[in-house]
């Protein structure tokens, strides 16, 4: 009774995808998921905890600054770095009827977020640094020598070092620089694209991908216009963002400066066999062309 559901359902994955479409999943991904996810509880663990009280003057004046409202919120910006590189590649690799480049663009954003989310809220807690506004927050006492402000407020103001807007937005928007680059060839600076279509520019191209990462810089400088981090703050979680989106990135994906005929989701594992290879299916194109590099001018150049 139950065939019946299930094999339509199959018969219907198996016409839009190809009968081989998921033949590149080995169990050893649900590893990587499982291990991704734990990167997730463990940062939110660490952020729960107090962080290191590190001590202060009342007279410093770098941390002496107004608590401004934020430009962009915590929210704002977690989601804006997650649910729109999530659904630019979800789309395109489901219009390229390739199940792989979905899964691969879904775990590379996943666990690049999550290693970033666990170091910075490491170092946020360890380092305590304090923030440019803290001393507003703190609402400092002379004869109890102590806090008087909201403590959650209080809290957070020690937890300047690195900013974690800043590495979110990085994560997330380095992984969709990084995937648009490799699907254009926007990257590959050398190599000489055919021409007679507007599509083909590749100025163009090179500015579609550099979108993703004007946003995370707009939003690392807010945080610096809100006085809610020092520069070093924000130029370590900027580089901390970059760094684990590229490493978890380049694990699932070919590198987006090396040319490729057809850019596709790299097989990570059994990959290395040939006739793993084989069993690959092609992504479709329906017309146009992302990569869209000329073969011979390419083999021309090497």
């Amino acid at each position: 009774m139950s065939r019946g559901p299930l094999n339509g359902f199959q018969n219907n994955l198996d016409r839009h995808f190809g009968s081989n479409g998921f033949s590149f999943f080995d169990r050893a991904y649900l590893v990587d998921w499982a291990f991704s996810s734990f990167l997730w509880l463990a940062a939110f663990y660490i952020k729960a905890l107090p962080p290191f009280e590190r001590d202060f003057s009342t007279k410093d004046e770098l941390i002496d600054h107004k608590h401004r409202p934020n430009q962009i919120s915590g929210t704002m910006n977690w989601l804006m770095a997650f649910i729109i590189p999530m659904a630019v590649t979800v789309v395109l690799g489901l219009v390229r009827r390739s199940p792989i480049e979905v899964h691969h663009s879904l775990l590379a954003l996943y666990s690049g977020r999550g290693l970033t989310a666990l170091i910075t809220e490491a170092l946020k807690n360890r380092v305590g640094r304090l923030r440019p506004d803290f001393l507003h927050r703190c609402k400092w006492d002379k004869e109890l020598k102590a806090c008087t402000g909201e403590l959650e407020k209080v809290l957070d103001g020690r937890r300047s070092f690195p900013s974690g807007h800043s590495s979110t937005a990085f994560a997330g928007m380095t992984f969709l620089a990084l995937y648009l680059a490799g699907l254009t060839g926007a990257w590959c600076l050398t190599q000489p694209l055919a021409g007679g279509s507007l599509l083909r520019s590749k100025l163009a191209r090179l500015t579609i991908t550099l979108l993703p990462l004007g946003f995370a810089t707009w939003v690392a400088v807010s945080r610096m216009e809100d006085y809610r981090h020092h520069k070093e703050d924000v130029i370590v979680g900027s580089l901390l963002g970059i760094a684990c989106a590229t490493i978890c990135y380049l694990i699932y994906w070919p590198n987006p400066f090396a040319y490729a005929q057809v850019h596709t989701a790299r097989v990570v594992y059994g990959g290395s066999d040939d006739s793993d290879r084989a069993r690959m299916p092609v992504p479709q194109r329906y017309g146009y062309e992302l990569t869209g590099m000329d073969h011979e001018h390419a083999e021309e150049s090497v």
